[in-house]
């Protein structure tokens, strides 16, 4: 069995009444310099605190040529919730997800998570304005994370699960923008599979996501904990109807990997990280794969060894694609992990730069 402590999921609201306004922000880059700047979650220096040296994370606007940060952008966290999604609309508006929960009470195999514990909110940082907007809030018993907007700005779509169950019985949940109408896609699913954070097909009709399903048709275990799921593979399933599965197309990773992130490239295409070797697919390498429209396997690019996090973040049209991965054993004879940062377009695979440390640098990118 596998224990878990929080994870992305959770049952929205419906969409809110008329969106409140918060003090102006940072403005976000725009036309061209939006392709040369990208945001994310990022680690900031240290900083010496009463109890010890702490790390922070920030949402910052960084350089996309050297990873360098230009500014900070806004904290990790709003209201005792912290940010578990960063995406970029056509109009360059940033969505924010923040969510925060389950709680442990302990005691039990998997922490005993406590229903009613959670909270969440998308928040739209408005590139025009600089100014903040709430697009939706949600009960405590549910948790959600990664909301991104389709290329064409008719949808949303996010994880969501049971506050109390976490990622092992999580679904995915798209919102109609124009109408506030939304619907599921995974929810009749049974306990202890898995499902990445959604990305779109750049034509903005498909759902992208890696997916292993679980290996015994019910699990009655303490909450918190499940049987480990079956292989991960990649599935590319229609977002505009519901569906109680993940109906779809379906490519799997290489023998003794799974895949860990996925994005929509420009005619169809795909990325996709996989990562490989015993110990729960962490200790062998992880590689970026390079799939067609039709999903056959074009190219495959190592990334180094033992990652334990990684992420993809396509611009709106596909060509471009920035690339992270948090590898703990890497560079091989050297001491200490490493977050490393790509930049991938017209099949080059471009360093841009690295930051040492023992947790994920760079994450939940958008541009």
């Amino acid at each position: 069995a596998a224990g878990c402590g929080s994870a992305p999921a959770g049952r929205a609201a419906g969409v809110p009444g008329p969106a409140d306004s918060a003090p102006a922000a940072t403005a976000l880059p725009g036309g061209t310099r939006q392709q040369s700047r990208f945001i994310s979650l990022r680690l900031v220096p240290e900083r010496l605190q009463t109890s010890g040296t702490v790390r922070f994370l920030e949402v910052a606007v960084s350089d996309t040529r050297t990873g360098a940060t230009i500014r900070r952008l806004l904290p990790d966290g709003s209201h005792g919730l912290q940010v578990t999604g960063l995406a970029r609309d056509r109009s360059g508006n940033l969505w924010i997800t923040y969510s925060r929960g389950p709680y442990s009470r302990g005691g039990v195999a998997g922490g005993d998570p406590r229903p009613d514990s959670c909270g969440n909110m998308i928040a739209i940082l408005h590139a025009a304005t600089g100014r903040i907007t709430t697009f939706l809030r949600t009960g405590d018993n549910v948790l959600i994370s990664g909301a991104v907007p389709s290329p064409d700005g008719r949808l949303l779509a996010y994880s969501e699960s049971g506050c109390a169950t976490g990622y092992f019985d999580s679904y995915l949940r798209v919102t109609d923008l124009g109408t506030g109408r939304s619907w599921t896609i995974g929810q009749g699913l049974p306990r202890c599979h898995l499902i990445t954070s959604p990305s779109w097909s750049t034509d903005g009709q498909a759902l992208i996501v890696g997916y292993a399903s679980a290996t015994l048709p019910a699990y009655t275990g303490q909450q918190g904990t499940c049987s480990v799921p079956r292989r991960e593979g990649l599935v590319s399933l229609p977002a505009a109807a519901a569906q109680p599965g993940l109906g779809g197309r379906t490519t799997g990773a290489d023998p003794g990997c799974q895949i860990t992130s996925a994005a929509g490239t420009a005619g169809g295409g795909m990325l996709a990280i996989e990562a490989c070797g015993g110990n729960g697919y962490l200790s062998g390498p992880a590689r970026l794969l390079v799939l067609d429209a039709r999903m056959d396997l074009v190219r495959r690019f190592t990334l180094g060894r033992c990652t334990d996090g990684n992420e993809l973040a396509a611009d709106l049209p596909g060509r471009s694609v920035l690339v992270s991965a948090y590898l703990y054993c890497n560079p091989p004879g050297r001491p200490g992990p490493v977050t490393r940062l790509w930049s991938y377009r017209g099949g080059v695979l471009r360093p841009i730069t690295s930051v040492r440390g023992d947790t994920l640098g760079i994450s939940l990118m958008a541009w």
